[in-house]
């Protein structure tokens, strides 16, 4: 059976293929048993209980879901692995500097008591143990977004799905979860809906003025012009010694949709297949995309992730590909561009694992529509260090943030003139056992109603052009624009 016809409808307690009866009465003698330990030890405690389904779409998984308030969807179709969590019994939300190690601990804690039935034997499918999931991501600044249009999208979240079916191999499983607290009650820890978030302080951006294309109403952030001045500010930051790198984003934001989700998710499956495709979905807001990097992997207690920076579009013909390639593996800006990626990451690394290394040269990472410097790290984790101190300590990398980090960052808040939100912030899972997998969250857009608003951002160096990095950024939004039914001449 083809897997995108299948209809796979995830109901309270069940999923297509699996055996409703008896996956319930296994989830109800876990939540008995966890409902003991929890007026035993006054706190709340994770009941779960997995069994092995027929092969799942996860995308229609995902869109199956669409009445539930919290749906994340994550998914490498080149490695045929995904994870779709469908409804909260549990949130992790976390803010500030400490934010990765205070949902790392929330999930510890949580974890000490759980009692699980994972109903079937590991399975070796590249998704480790059975069992539960967190399932979420982060903001890329600590203090999370202040726009009103990211609302619902704190500095972090992550969620315990009440149903998770993962996928990989050809096989899924699903997992169902709840949390019981002392008093017994089977509940949310966070009510099913999300307060409105401040208003921001000070001024909103400041864009260019609105344009109508093909009945669509567009505005650029910051402004055409404005954010060219920017670029050229940076790269002359840069060749004095101030910064070696920055990464300054923009956003488009189209009016007059309204814009398919699962449409798009669809086509950036089908165009980027090599890409890790993510949808958050809070309420009636959803955080899609399609990114090309990795930030870190942890599997096996193998690390792995990934150097890419560096940009040239696709060529016509096969001839043309190859030129653009190798003109872009020789061009000086680009190659010190890469290189300041390559070696913060390394020094990152080398800070809480063994056995780093790195391809002595990048090679050619190739999308649909563009192609990117890229060098894979590759390390040995050094316990007692998780994946979320991984994400930690790499996040932001070079790649959207700059080098030196903190000097990078500070220039982008005071100068970018944009928030970016989720944009460019980590998003991914991470199990029982510690193991898991965060993407970049770029290439990437918002909806909500008849709005979708597009993230692209470009690596500025001493040698960055402004007039060729807003060309880049054009390039960058192509495949959003596409996917969700959005002429280009605009962006």
């Amino acid at each position: 059976m083809n897997p995108r016809k299948q209809s796979t409808v995830l109901r309270d307690e069940a999923a297509a293929g699996a055996d409703p009866a008896t996956l319930a009465r296994r989830l109800r003698a876990a939540v008995g048993a966890a409902g003991q330990r929890a007026r035993e030890t006054g706190r709340p405690v994770l009941a779960w209980a997995g069994a092995r389904i027929p092969a799942v779409d996860p995308i229609a998984v995902f869109a199956d879901a669409s009445g539930a308030h919290d749906r994340v969807l994550w998914t490498a179709p080149h490695r045929d692995l995904s994870m779709v969590g469908v409804g909260r019994a549990w949130a992790i939300s976390a803010a500030g500097a400490g934010r990765f190690a205070e949902a790392g601990a929330a999930w510890q804690a949580l974890l000490r008591d759980a009692v699980g039935d994972a109903g079937l034997a590991p399975v070796a499918m590249g998704l480790g143990q059975p069992g539960p999931v967190l399932i979420g991501g982060f903001a890329f600044a600590p203090g999370g977004p202040v726009s009103p249009e990211w609302e619902g999208f704190p500095a972090g979240l992550l969620t315990l799905p009440r149903a998770c079916v993962a996928s990989a191999g050809g096989e899924s499983r699903l997992v169902l979860s709840k949390v019981v607290t002392p008093a017994g009650s089977v509940e949310p820890a966070m009510p099913e809906t999300v307060e409105p978030l401040e208003q921001p302080i000070g001024a909103a951006p400041v864009g260019a003025a609105p344009q109508t294309h093909h009945g669509l109403t567009v505005e650029e952030h910051p402004a055409c012009g404005d954010w060219r001045a920017k670029v050229a500010a940076s790269a002359q930051a840069v060749r004095e010694g101030i910064l070696r790198k920055v990464v300054l984003a923009r956003s488009v934001r189209v009016r007059g949709g309204p814009f398919d989700a699962i449409a798009a998710l669809r086509m950036l499956s089908d165009g980027y297949p090599g890409c890790t495709l993510f949808a958050v979905t809070r309420g009636t807001r959803c955080f899609l995309g399609a990114t090309p990097e990795r930030l870190v992997r942890v599997r096996g207690g193998e690390v792995s992730a990934m150097a890419l920076a560096g940009t040239a579009p696709r060529g016509r013909d096969d001839e043309e590909d190859r030129r653009l390639g190798e003109m872009l593996l020789a061009g000086s800006k680009d190659r010190v561009e890469h290189a300041a990626v390559v070696d913060l990451l390394r020094e990152d690394l080398a800070g809480v694992c063994t056995e780093v290394s790195a391809d002595e040269g990048p090679r050619l990472l190739k999308v649909a529509n563009v192609q990117h410097l890229c060098t894979p790290l590759t390390a040995k984790i050094r316990p007692p260090v998780t994946l979320l101190d991984l994400v930690a300590r790499l996040h932001p990398t070079p790649a959207v943030g700059g080098v030196p980090r903190n000097e990078a960052l500070e220039w982008i808040h005071r100068y970018e003139g944009l928030d970016r939100g989720w944009y460019a912030g980590p998003v991914g899972w991470v199990d029982q056992t510690g193991e898991g997998e965060f993407a970049v969250a770029i290439r990437s857009a918002l909806l909500h109603g008849d709005e979708a608003v597009l993230f692209a951002g470009c690596g500025i160096v001493a040698e960055s052009d402004p007039d060729q990095e807003y060309e880049e950024s054009r390039l960058k939004l192509r495949p959003m624009l596409s996917a969700l039914g959005i002429r280009e001449g605009f962006a």
